[in-house]
């Protein structure tokens, strides 16, 4: 007996609707692999005293020089994946230029795993995961480190699903960019201690421009940047001058949706850079191809240029942020927790009883508790001075200096207030670090103290 005729409908509309959901690749088997984080460490010196551990499979290595894919710990049993620069037998440090996991390390037997669905996870020892690419079911059929030290995962069509130049840490590599409208539109440092997790200064992508910023007691101090509304992306690049194959500018392209304002602080010449305007950062009369851009753990912008003609110290400082008699006081870390500066030098620590000889040992004085009935907080003078932040914030107002002393006086959070004589603008602030020397004495600063 034939089989009713709806049947056959049922089974064309069935064949009809498997045929038109797409199939999404998956990686092949062979090119699927687990790496156990185990063996011996590593006899190369890499920064941060850490000892590591090169990523290595039977399918994979994770190379392309100079950049390698690894495991490191600045701590003992706490691992960091992430990518190494530096060339073997070099003498010099190897250098750290991405981390995947700083704020959450993974232990020893730790595994780092790519799938025939395509994502890439770090689960720690006893299965937690702990960073993953989020790739899943994607399309992604293949991972490699590409020349520049991206680690990219691709699909059939060699289309990057997944990079890591889109999550930097503290750290921008050749041709790397940061976005207003992507996840990751700031670099933010590691702290200075061996743990060497998120530290308290940034580099963000904002309403102001590209800015720097110390965060203290929930708030964010401006200490530096370029300014310019309207900005969209910040490329880090080495860019060969005139076609030139020997001389390169290392440069910061600005992607705007207008015109940027004169940068901020700033004496480097400002210029067309491709289709951007853009910072030039250092000349060099050679290849610079090897460079990074990171925000220190000092707060300080450094970029550091891998010098192949010579046999040591290869990682060359080429540009730093505070790197200048007009700026380097600007650095708020640069007399420690407190210190008056001037001319790069740290030239005094204040007190009640003025300005004594500077040392490491100069604190910030203990400022009164803030219980109800307390007595009122004591403040003493200091006369040509402002906070590394002043040059950021005109302050509020106008007042008067005395309605100022009662704003800082009422929160807790005030370490002391600056006052500009001239303009009767107050500026307080929730911690002091480096005072700057101002040759305006109508520039004054008032430390709160107990």
């Amino acid at each position: 007996m034939a089989p009713p005729i709806h049947n056959h409908f049922l089974l064309f509309f069935a064949i009809l609707l498997c045929s038109s959901v797409p199939v999404l690749s998956q990686v092949p088997r062979n090119a699927t692999f687990r790496y156990i984080n185990e063996g011996e460490f590593s006899d190369y010196i890499v920064e941060y005293d850490a000892n590591h551990r090169i990523v290595r499979t039977d399918e994979y290595t994770f190379y392309n020089y100079p950049f390698r894919l690894c495991m490191y710990n600045t701590t003992p049993n706490a691992y960091v994946l992430g990518i190494r620069a530096g060339i073997p037998r070099d003498e010099d440090l190897m250098r750290w230029v991405w981390d995947a996991n700083r704020n959450d390390p993974v232990r020893e037997n730790a595994t780092l795993t790519f799938g025939r669905n395509g994502n890439l996870v770090l689960a720690d020892v006893d299965g937690r995961i702990v960073w993953q690419t989020n790739t899943t079911n994607k399309g992604v059929t293949s991972i490699s480190m590409q020349p520049n030290g991206n680690l990219v995962l691709t699909d059939k069509n060699g289309k990057f699903v997944w990079q890591s130049f889109d999550y930097p840490a503290d750290t921008l590599l050749v041709g790397q960019t940061l976005k207003l409208n992507s996840g990751r539109k700031q670099l933010v440092s590691r702290t200075s201690d061996v743990n060497g997790r998120d530290g308290p200064y940034s580099i963000v992508i904002d309403k102001k421009g590209f800015t720097m910023y110390l965060k203290t007691a929930g708030e964010s101090l401006q200490y530096g940047g370029w300014g310019g509304e309207g900005l969209l992306n910040v490329s880090f690049d080495a860019v060969p001058e005139d076609q030139s194959i020997t001389s390169y500018e290392l440069t910061l392209a600005f992607g705007e949706q207008q015109q940027l304002s004169t940068p901020i602080r700033h004496l480097l010449q400002s210029r067309p850079v491709g289709n951007s305007r853009g910072i030039i950062l250092k000349k060099l009369n050679y290849n610079a191809t090897y460079s990074f851009f990171r925000l220190e753990s000092d707060g300080n912008i450094k970029v550091f240029t891998y010098y192949t003609n010579t046999s040591y110290l290869k990682w060359d400082q080429t540009y730093a942020f505070f790197g200048d008699d007009v700026r380097e006081c600007g650095l708020p870390s640069k007399c420690g927790s407190f210190g008056f500066c001037d001319n790069r030098m740290c030239i005094a620590c204040p007190s009640p009883k003025g300005l004594l000889g500077w040392s490491e040992s100069c604190k910030a004085p203990a400022t009164p508790s803030c219980k109800t009935g307390g007595a009122a907080p004591k403040y003493y003078k200091i006369v040509g001075v402002q906070h590394f932040s002043s040059p950021y914030d005109e302050g509020q107002g106008p007042m008067k200096v005395n309605d100022c002393r009662d704003r800082c006086s009422k929160d807790c959070k005030c370490a002391g207030f600056f006052y500009r004589e001239e303009s009767s603008k107050c500026f307080s602030v929730p911690m002091l670090g480096t005072l700057i020397k101002d040759v305006n004495t109508s520039h004054v600063g008032y430390i709160k103290y107990q």
